[in-house]
C-alpha cells in the first residue's frame, strides 16, 4: 500500500545518474541515500490510520455517552486537502509552457546558427591556401571585402611604402 503512495513521485535514478557530471558523483550518491532514507521512513508507516476500537474504550471508561460523542465526532472528522488559493499551479503550468516554447525557439535559433557556421566552414574549406591565392581569387571568394582592393590596385611588392600614393618623390 505504501509503495503506491511513493510510486507516483518515484525518480528514474538511472537516467538521473547518467546526467550527473563525474565530479559530482559523490554528491549524487549522498543525495540518493538521503532520498532512500526518506522513502524508507514513508514505507514504515501504514497508508491508512488504524481504526479506533471505540467499543473497547466504552467498556473501560465509565462514561459511555462521552465515548459515543467522541466516536461520532471522529467519524465526521475530515481533513481538507490543501487547496491552491492563489491558483499557483496554473501559473506554474503557464510559465512552464512559456519556458518550453522559449526553449524550442532558442533551440531553433541555435540550430540555424550551427547550420550557418557549418556553411561558413565549408566555404572556408573550399578557399585555397593564402600563399597560393591571387588578388583576383580573393575578390572572387570574398567580394564584400575585396571592394577596396579592386578600387585601389597596388603594385608589387605590396608593401605600403612601395605604393605610388606613399612615395614622397611622386608629385600628385
Amino acid at each position: 500500500m505504501a509503495a503506491r503512495r511513493v510510486a507516483k513521485s518515484a525518480v528514474d535514478w538511472a537516467a538521473f545518474a547518467d546526467r550527473v557530471p563525474p565530479n559530482q558523483k559523490d554528491i549524487f550518491r549522498a543525495f540518493k541515500s538521503k532520498s532512500d532514507l526518506f522513502v524508507s521512513k514513508v514505507y514504515q508507516h501504514p497508508e491508512n490510520l488504524p481504526a479506533i476500537d471505540f467499543a473497547a474504550y466504552a467498556t473501560k471508561l465509565g462514561n459511555i455517552p462521552m465515548v459515543a460523542e467522541f466516536e461520532k465526532a471522529y467519524k465526521t472528522l475530515t481533513v481538507a486537502y490543501p487547496s491552491d488559493k492563489n491558483n499557483l499551479k496554473a501559473k506554474i503550468d503557464t510559465e512552464e509552457r512559456e519556458a518550453e516554447a522559449e526553449s524550442k525557439r532558442r533551440i531553433a535559433e541555435s540550430q540555424k546558427a550551427i547550420t550557418d557556421a557549418k556553411a561558413l566552414l565549408a566555404k572556408i574549406d573550399s578557399v585555397p591556401d593564402r600563399d597560393l591565392m591571387t588578388i583576383e581569387m580573393y575578390a572572387e571568394y570574398f567580394p564584400e571585402h575585396a571592394k577596396e582592393i579592386l578600387d585601389k590596385p597596388k603594385f608589387f611588392p605590396f608593401r605600403k611604402v612601395d605604393q605610388p600614393e606613399n612615395n614622397p618623390h611622386v608629385i600628385n
